[in-house]
């Protein structure tokens, strides 16, 4: 509650002052500009680029999506330019040491997701600001704080990047007011950023039409996962974060209407009410195996080649990082149907929309569909993903 009407407080002060100077932002900017600041206290970024990461948990990755990026594609960022940093919320890490493949972690004593991402947001912003040529935020919890950034990078001299993940404002797991929130905070950040990046196709609708001349899709690796040299090919298999736009009961249901023997989920189960109360719920078939996270490579290596199918089953996001993995093994791909997994996987994957339609697809024997993976698989490589990074600097 105190976090909310923080929250609150801060948009009311950001409203008044983009109602103020709205239209005057950019002259103002200039003005600094001309008087000498952004060379007095930037840095020459034809010459010396500088790329900071902010807005995630930090690298290795320990959470999700944003975070499986920046841990392959931040080095290769960093062979194209003088130096990246990633800041990281140091509640994750035991081993602190700065340097991770060439890359800056800076460690911040606030956690980079729930409430306090706004703050985090805040406080990355300002460890990175000086040392920095170009600062790419990733997410839009932060994007109250937007017009704040641009003024600031544009007097001295620095590019701001955003990208605004999937479609934030529908997850269900948020209450009605913090889904306003974060719609609000979506169109600051796209319209106070100098570039905005999207990840899937299916979410340029979402792009203000007054930004969208300054927007690009990029879409995120895959070919850096382990693979073993065999394939067990036995059972079901879902890797994701414990949350209900991620239709955990929906998959679960699924495969109970199915013959399968096995149905391996990995997640987060204990991070939420939620999760405590799936797990419980179902903790009685011999036929589930709900296990913890895995991050260790190897393991996440093990169980992907053990199954002969991979359900996947988010309904909001765009370009899901998990689902661009497994188009790297050779087992069969169920997706929820949405327009998002169908830019991503193709003709790759098969569809389902409700669990009486994946019982049905998971007792089928459905084609691999291995032929036009390829395709797919040279699209999902880290160093052309991050090659565009770069080329938006």
């Amino acid at each position: 509650m105190v976090c909310e009407i923080c929250i609150t407080t801060c948009l009311g002060f950001v409203v008044v002052f983009v109602l103020i100077f709205r239209f005057d932002l950019y002259r103002i900017v200039s003005v600094f500009a001309c008087l000498g600041f952004s060379q007095r206290f930037g840095v020459d970024m034809a010459s010396n680029i500088r790329v900071s990461f902010i807005g995630t948990a930090g690298i290795p990755n320990r959470y999700g999506g944003f975070e499986a990026f920046l841990e392959h594609c931040a080095p290769e960022v960093a062979k194209q330019v003088d130096r990246v940093c990633v800041t990281c919320y140091s509640g994750l890490y035991v081993d602190k040491r700065s340097d991770f493949n060439g890359v800056q972690r800076i460690f911040i004593p606030i956690s980079a997701n729930g409430g306090m991402s706004v703050i985090h947001d805040l406080v990355a912003f300002f460890v990175v600001f000086f040392q920095s040529t170009h600062i790419f935020v990733l997410g839009v919890s932060g994007g109250v704080w937007f017009p704040l950034f641009r003024f600031l990078c544009g007097v001295f001299g620095k590019k701001l990047l955003v990208n605004i993940d999937g479609v934030e404002w529908k997850r269900t797991k948020f209450s009605p007011a913090k889904r306003v929130l974060l719609r609000i905070f979506d169109g600051m950040a796209q319209f106070f950023s100098n570039v905005i990046v999207y990840d899937n196709d299916a979410l340029e609708p979402f792009v203000l039409a007054s930004c969208k001349a300054k927007a690009e899709m990029i879409a995120y690796p895959g070919d850096y996962v382990k693979r073993l040299g065999f394939s067990l090919q036995q059972g079901a298999l879902t890797i994701c974060r414990i949350e209900p736009e991620n239709n955990v009961e929906m998959l679960i249901e699924g495969f109970l209407k199915s013959s399968l023997d096995k149905y391996v989920f990995v997640g987060n189960w204990n991070a939420s009410e939620f999760g405590k109360g799936v797990r419980g719920k179902y903790a009685g078939y011999d036929r589930l195996e709900l296990i913890d996270p895995v991050y260790d490579p190897e393991k996440l290596a093990e169980l992907r080649e053990a199954c002969s199918v991979y359900i996947h089953g988010h309904s909001v996001g765009g370009t899901n990082p998990s689902l661009v993995e497994m188009i790297f093994y050779d087992c069969r791909l169920l997706c929820f149907d949405v327009a998002f997994h169908r830019k991503t996987a193709g003709e790759c994957a098969e569809f389902f929309k409700d669990a009486q339609s994946l019982g049905a697809l998971l007792d089928q024997q459905g084609s691999s569909l291995f032929s036009s993976r390829e395709g797919k698989r040279r699209m999902y490589s880290r160093r052309e993903i991050a090659k565009r990074y770069v080329d938006l600097l």
